[in-house]
């Protein structure tokens, strides 16, 4: 009896090796982790955005497919133009970051400097800052009565207020929103290049602006272009700050307005929803194109290794001087936002003076007291976004960085195309797959709005983590798998703790990303949906006290700068690892 169970036993042994390797049976949790993931995405993002691509086919008049929508897009001058002055406000804005992101992110990068910790946490300021909060704050004090012109005119050097509003205003809100993204990529270029290149034409006798035009920038070119392309495609995704300098024939915000208030009338919501496609489309063939560029242009430095940190540079006395009044006139520009958003909060009345002369707190009593909805809302969807984010986020990361599983590279293709998607248009591809009539209808639920932001932010959490799994050594991992430890307990007990830090850094990056947005939202949101971002556009819409406005953007400031601040502090090197141009081959 024993001996026919052990023939059984040893029979059944034999049938499992035959019918399942040994490496298809370690594959088959990798197939199913890809194949999950892989369901997420096509459910919440491919499913909704076809939708959204199908409707910009559809015939108003007919109902039918066809090409008359972008026919009239292209032939009407009004549509056309604004297609026009998005990429030349794209193109301006590019230049103008990447003027104050060159020397700023090598000062930053190479010179040791006192104090260069907190002006990095500053400069990194205002990619968590809200765009709109800005664009509030850039009204209050260089408006045409704003604190700038009045000063001015008070000291007698103008006799009539400046235009610094407008497209030019535009132009310099949207550059120093996004010069933190400018100055990672070139401070996680800089400080990857290998010093004896730089040592090297030291030594041939080139200066030091010879070599910085001559090895490092050229160098650094892979990193640049992962930060510039974000830049270049940010003026096709923001509607609200063109909307409040008063700039409306770009295609975002004429997309916004058609969508939101002439949705009865079915030409123009299509108009709309052509002007979200084709803001879509630009976004991504630029980052298809820069995804090739990228690829076929890598720069190796063939050497035993590099300094932890790149090489630092000790200054000159009247360098050290230059980049400290550099670095200074950055951050005054930059401080400028929340210090306004503070008086004009603080404030009862702030109307044609320099500075407010009556102070009150009634504003934030208002906010706590009658919108504290607003506040909890926020929090509440932003919290069980982010339990979605870690979940999805740990997988996907785990899967790019430690697996060859089938699918791997479509996974990192669509997370680095999400982080350059319009909100606009996920907010309208979800309003259009999850509302009445269409099979699933999400929308009615409150979970509707965690769910678009987890879409929406997921590749800030996901950027990290791969960042974090990519500074852990991976033998680690491979010693625990040897001495007997299965996956899931090695994921535990080994990569977890030691990636604590970059997934620290992750939530607290897609917290902040989430806690803020708006261009999703703003689509989906239903009474007693309201968040704090959503609550802010309102009361300025509405024509209310700007100080109530003001004062939820300050709350939301002082909550992401602080945020901000310990995520600099504990994770700047998984920051600017995150975003480098990254890329495994």
């Amino acid at each position: 009896m024993l001996l026919r169970q052990k023939r059984n036993k040893d029979a059944g042994g034999l049938w499992a090796r035959l019918r399942f390797p040994r490496w298809e049976r370690a594959l088959r949790p990798e197939l199913t982790l890809s194949a999950f993931a892989w369901l997420v995405i096509l459910f919440f993002i491919v499913y909704p955005v076809s939708l959204l691509v199908i409707d910009s086919f559809r015939v108003a008049s007919t109902g039918r497919l066809g090409f008359q929508n972008y026919k009239a897009f292209f032939s009407d001058l009004y549509y056309f133009n604004t297609f026009v002055r998005t990429c030349l406000l794209s193109a301006l804005v590019l230049l103008t970051t990447t003027v104050l992101a060159l020397p700023l992110a090598y000062i930053l990068a190479r010179y040791k400097l006192r104090g260069m910790t907190f002006f990095t946490a500053l400069t990194l300021l205002p990619i968590v800052l809200p765009a709109y909060a800005g664009a509030f704050a850039w009204v209050v004090f260089f408006g045409r009565f704003g604190t700038f012109n009045l000063l001015l005119m008070q000291w007698g050097l103008i006799s009539k207020p400046l235009n610094l509003l407008g497209f030019p205003g535009l132009v310099i809100m949207q550059s120093l929103h996004l010069l933190p993204f400018m100055v990672l990529s070139l401070m996680a270029a800089y400080t990857s290049i290998d010093p004896a290149l730089e040592e090297a034409a030291e030594v041939e006798g080139a200066s030091g602006v010879r070599r910085f035009f001559t090895i490092t920038l050229p160098l650094s070119t892979p990193s640049y272009l992962a930060g510039a392309v974000l830049v270049f495609l940010w003026p096709f995704t923001d509607w609200l700050t063109p909307l409040i300098f008063g700039v409306t024939d770009l295609l975002p915000t004429t997309a916004y307005i058609n969508i939101a208030y002439h949705f009865t009338d079915v030409t123009r919501r299509y108009m709309g929803i052509v002007s979200v496609v084709m803001a879509s489309a630009v976004c991504v063939g630029a980052f298809l194109l820069l995804k090739t560029w990228v690829e076929r242009k890598r720069y190796t430095g063939l050497s035993k290794g590099t300094l932890l940190g790149g090489r630092t540079i000790k200054p000159t006395f009247a360098v050290r001087m230059l980049s400290y009044l550099y670095v200074f006139f950055i951050s005054a520009i930059i401080l400028i936002i929340p210090v306004v958003l503070a008086l004009s909060g603080f404030s009862r009345r702030w109307v044609l003076t320099p500075f407010p002369r009556y102070w009150t707190l009634e504003n934030f009593r208002l906010i706590f007291a009658e919108a504290g909805m607003l506040i909890y809302n926020s929090f509440r969807f932003t919290g069980v976004a982010l339990l979605m984010g870690v979940s999805f986020g740990l997988l996907v990361a785990y899967l790019l960085a430690r697996t060859n599983a089938p699918g791997r590279a479509g996974l990192e293709f669509v997370n680095s195309l999400m982080l350059v998607f319009p909100g606009v248009a996920v907010g309208v591809a979800f309003l259009r797959a999850f509302w009445y009539g269409h099979g699933i209808p999400l929308a009615t639920h409150w979970i509707i709005m965690p769910l678009a932001l987890f879409v929406r932010r997921l590749p800030y959490f996901l950027r990290m983590a791969y960042a974090a799994y990519q500074q852990l050594d991976p033998s680690l991992e491979e010693a625990a798998e040897v001495a007997g430890a299965g996956k899931f307990r090695t994921f535990a007990t080994i990569s977890v703790p030691l990636l604590l830090k970059g997934i620290f850094v992750g939530v607290i990056m897609f917290f902040i990303m989430a806690f803020q947005e708006i261009s999703t939202a703003i689509f989906l949101y239903r009474g007693g949906w309201e968040t704090l971002p959503i609550g802010l556009y309102l009361n300025w819409h509405r024509g209310m006290e700007f100080g109530i406005a003001s004062a939820m953007a300050f709350l939301m400031v002082c909550i992401v700068f602080v945020l901000l601040a310990i995520a600099a502090r504990i994770g700047g090197g998984i920051l600017k690892v995150a975003w480098g141009a990254s890329g495994r081959d």
